[in-house]
């Protein structure tokens, strides 16, 4: 394969990888299938397109050694490039997992590797970016095939890793058990320490732009009407678990506001700073949750209010909730 075409479809895979990796975790489940298939295809693309690459740096190292920026820049790209494939393909066939070998997710680092590898591409193609041979040299029968060729096997082979990968979700997450209250693991979005709360004093502030800040405390989230759902939690370190989770809706919530039930976007702030904001009709089916399996939640899940998102990824789930704002 030409150098221009191998270095392209690396590129390619890499692009491809990096986009359907990170829309994928904002995106619902079942608008994100299409995505995962496509991350799935790129990962196996770029596995198969290092095949040409290694043959191409290993005659450009033994012509000009490892001197020089750009070469030096070329090794970590490598480096980073075996990682995350490499941590991607193991976990595919159930070689990792989100608890082992070590006590952090290989998927994480997988993630972290990708996002490096990301960074120091754009590195490479600054410094080392080919204008040579033109685009329109590629454009023959022969390059055709060897593309259509590279793209057809990465698909044969996405689906047969598919077949041989331990069971999983869409998003490649593994079962963590459900229905076991408490007991699912626990995952901290941005390393945030776990908050000491006092649910005496602790109140949910609701903020809107027209109207004074209400004030709910545990003792008033327990008078409103109690709401039960079996849902789904997808962590985007790994893994899943199902459990029951009751509380109250955030609708409900809103509605203590004199304009919360007529906003049309609601952002959700932990005590620790950790937030996000919300479309109204991502979060219609929300809820504010104070219980798991029938029992309080403890610290580590978010006591004492958690948000529970059907169908988004766990990072969005805000833990240890202290402010909801309608806008």
């Amino acid at each position: 394969m030409p150098r221009r075409l191998a270095n392209l479809a690396l590129l390619g895979a890499v692009t491809t990888l990096l986009v359907s990796g990170v829309v994928a975790w904002l995106l619902p489940d079942t608008g994100a299938a299409t995505l995962y298939g496509a991350h799935r295809v790129a990962g196996v693309a770029l596995v198969l397109a290092l095949v040409w690459k290694y043959a191409i740096a290993r005659r450009s190292l033994r012509r000009r050694g490892v001197r020089g920026t750009g070469v030096w820049i070329g090794i970590v790209t490598a480096a980073l490039t075996i990682v995350a494939a490499g941590l991607g393909l193991l976990w595919t066939v159930g070689l990792v997992s989100f608890d082992r070998p070590l006590a952090y997710s290989a998927l994480n680092l997988h993630v972290i590797a990708g996002l490096g590898l990301a960074l120091v591409i754009v590195a490479h193609v600054l410094v080392r970016g080919e204008s040579r041979p033109a685009l329109a040299t590629l454009a023959s029968r022969r390059t055709a095939l060897r593309a259509l060729g590279l793209l057809a096997a990465s698909f044969a082979l996405s689906a047969v890793f598919d077949q041989i990968g331990v069971a999983k979700r869409a998003t490649g997450s593994r079962h963590a058990g459900s229905f076991t209250g408490n007991a699912f693991p626990v995952t901290i979005w941005s390393f945030d320490s776990v908050p000491t709360i006092d649910v005496e004093t602790w109140r949910l502030r609701i903020r809107t732009p027209s109207a004074p800040p209400a004030e709910l405390s545990y003792a008033d989230l327990g008078a409103l009407p109690r709401h039960e759902a079996s849902v789904v939690l997808d962590c985007t370190g790994g893994w899943w678990s199902e459990q029951v989770w009751s509380g109250v809706s955030l609708k409900d919530v809103l509605a203590r506001s004199p304009v919360g039930e007529m906003a049309t976007r609601v952002e959700v702030i932990s005590v620790t700073g950790h937030r996000w904001t919300f479309d109204r009709s991502e979060v219609e089916q929300a809820m504010l949750a104070t219980h798991v399996g029938g029992a309080p939640l403890t610290a580590q899940h978010g006591y004492p209010v958690r948000l529970v998102v059907p169908s988004l990824r766990g990072f969005l789930w805000i833990k240890w909730v202290g402010e909801v704002v309608a806008a």
